[in-house]
């Protein structure tokens, strides 16, 4: 029932065009729900959503950024990596959309950095070099462009904790990262109400686990 009456609700918005509130209200819903999804079909039902945003509001990179960051986190639960490719061809064309708004913002390039990960999950081996280069240009970008986004450090962090202790990475070069991520978020103010302002919990849960896993 809830479904169903957002459903008209985005559709009656969509249907007469939005005015600013509308505009923003209906980003609100749909953010509501994409943070709220679980599976591949609830993921792409939102990217729909703000795909159909988009294309009224043109001038507008956010609907673009939240359809690509849906996409992305598709690539996550995707076994296939076939599939996965495609989701992430999928994601990467909303995030050229959006860099073309907006070429000087910082989350699309931090977007990007969270990208390149999943493009190296399908095959680590011979991906790894393919991409990890870009990765880091595209977080330097973010940095760059707004030296206090949280996103990165939490993104840094994660990479890191992740890669292996032969490999330069391990809880030990990842803590200070998920540290400075604390700091950056504890001050951190989204623009608006519908800007991004995601990262803070996922990064104090990636904080706790290089912990525990230094007290091994």
């Amino acid at each position: 029932m809830k479904k169903l009456i957002f459903t008209f609700v985005f559709l009656s918005m969509f249907s007469f065009g939005f005015a600013n509130e509308n505009y923003e209200k209906a980003m609100s819903l749909s953010i509501e729900t994409l943070f709220g999804s679980k599976t591949i079909p609830e993921y792409v039902e939102v990217a729909n959503q703000f795909e159909r945003i988009s294309k009224i509001e043109k001038t507008e990179w956010l609907p673009l950024y939240y359809a690509s960051f849906a996409y992305i986190m598709i690539s996550f639960q995707e076994h296939d990596n076939a599939k996965k490719d495609t989701y992430l061809d999928q994601a990467q064309k909303y995030l050229d959309q959006a860099k073309a708004i907006a070429p000087a913002e910082s989350e699309l390039y931090m977007l990007q950095g969270f990208l390149y990960p999943s493009r190296i999950n399908v095959d680590p081996m011979n991906r790894g070099m393919l991409y990890m280069g870009d990765m880091n240009k595209s977080l330097d970008k973010a940095l760059e462009l707004n030296p206090d986004n949280p996103r990165v450090y939490y993104l840094r962090a994660t990479i890191m904790h992740h890669t292996p202790e032969a490999y330069g990475g391990g809880a030990a070069k990842a803590l200070p990262l998920y540290q400075a991520a604390v700091e950056k978020f504890s001050i951190f103010k989204p623009k608006t109400a519908i800007s991004p302002n995601w990262g803070k919990e996922i990064n104090e849960a990636g904080l706790k686990s290089a912990q525990e896993a230094l007290k091994k």
